[in-house]
């Protein structure tokens, strides 16, 4: 999904991209749950821990929950609400990530240039333990051995004087930082395989040219490579299975009518360009890749072979007029919209949509 932030709500007028949101927070603590009971401010916390396959975060009446989504139930519920602190940014939204050995870690911003509050979800007790952090403002992502915690703004200079975002190795082990690479520019897209110990990354290139300009990262070396982008496409999205960057973007050209996805492949990179309607979500497995494409009020979910493009599968969600993430699970996929999320099974191409317990704020 793209990096930067994670949301916005309908509420600051961007109807579907991935960015942070505005919310305010309010002060609460949390608990161990054994059944449903109403939480703090409130909120009802549910308690199906053991059937959560993953998690997400939601405004649920201006409170910030983490949410426990089932697929096979299917249903999604709040199951603890993230602690508030008076310094907390009410302008920027909390993110939340698996890592590779399968803990799930959420971040709080916080005012003033302070560092990131984290906190770790605990199923066995069913509650958020405190981390220690110490930077700002970036989002994980999770490679197999390390992760990747990159710059939400640029935060230095080249030797020629242009903006600069920093991508932090850390060990996951005890977030000791082993190096800090620079990418050029603003990243906007950031994506990585917890398969892998490499990232893909899509930057602004920072000299006021346009275009996207997307790297290849290992975090083991630090080395970083680019890769070209066909001229003319507006990349939109970023997928990196096993650390192959896989390019999503509409042509210069677009056309109206059905979407279609094409694909070109090579040992450095994979384009997928999408026709007829407007990209908004990504995802890659190792040997397919799906995309969310709007057309009117519907969306259409097209899977594609990732070596030959040739169109495997395709699903029509029917008024969902915008998707913000799209994620694998063990019988189809999860596409995430504002307050819904929608099971699909591109196989036999029935859906089941499930309300969120409020706003989504990332997933």
């Amino acid at each position: 999904m793209p990096y930067l932030t994670t949301r916005r709500s309908r509420r600051s007028g961007h109807h579907a991209r991935p960015a942070r949101a505005a919310l305010l927070l309010a002060a609460l603590s949390t608990a161990a749950l054994t059944t449903a009971c109403s939480g703090p401010g409130g909120v009802d916390l549910g308690n199906d821990w053991q059937g959560s396959r993953t998690f997400a975060l939601a405004d649920v009446d201006g409170l910030v929950t983490v949410v426990g989504i089932n697929p096979d139930k299917p249903g999604a519920e709040s199951l603890v609400v993230v602690p508030q602190q008076a310094d907390d940014d009410d302008s920027i939204s909390p993110h939340i990530v698996e890592l590779a050995d399968g803990r799930w870690m959420l971040t709080v911003p916080r005012k003033g240039g302070k560092p990131d509050r984290r906190y770790e979800v605990d199923r066995k007790d069913h509650t958020l333990d405190g981390m220690t952090g110490d930077e700002r403002l970036r989002r994980t992502l999770a490679g197999k051995t390390l992760v990747a915690e990159v710059a939400g703004l640029p935060d230095s200079k080249s030797a020629t004087g242009t903006a600069e975002s920093s991508v932090l190795v850390r060990d996951p082990a005890n977030w000791t930082t082993k190096r800090v690479l620079e990418v050029p520019g603003t990243i906007d897209l950031a994506a990585s395989d917890p398969a892998s110990d490499t990232i893909c990354l899509g930057s602004g290139p920072g000299d006021g040219s346009g275009g996207t300009r997307i790297s290849v990262a290992d975090l083991t070396d630090g080395r970083i490579a680019s890769v070209s982008v066909p001229k003319g496409l507006d990349v939109k999205d970023l997928a990196c299975p096993s650390g192959h960057p896989v390019i999503v973007g509409s042509p210069a050209a677009g056309r109206s009518g059905d979407v279609k996805v094409s694909l070109t492949r090579s040992a450095a990179e994979t384009v997928v360009q999408v026709d007829g309607g407007r990209v908004d979500a990504v995802a890659a497995t190792g040997s397919s890749i799906v995309v969310a494409a709007a057309t009117g009020n519907d969306t259409e979910l097209v899977e594609v072979d990732a070596t030959s493009g040739k169109e495997l599968h395709r699903a029509r969600i029917k008024d969902l007029a915008a998707s913000l993430n799209i994620t694998p699970i063990s019988k189809g996929w999860l596409v995430y919209a504002e307050n819904t999320v929608t099971r699909v099974n591109l196989t036999t191409g029935k859906a089941k949509q499930f309300n969120l317990p409020g706003t989504l704020l990332d997933s």
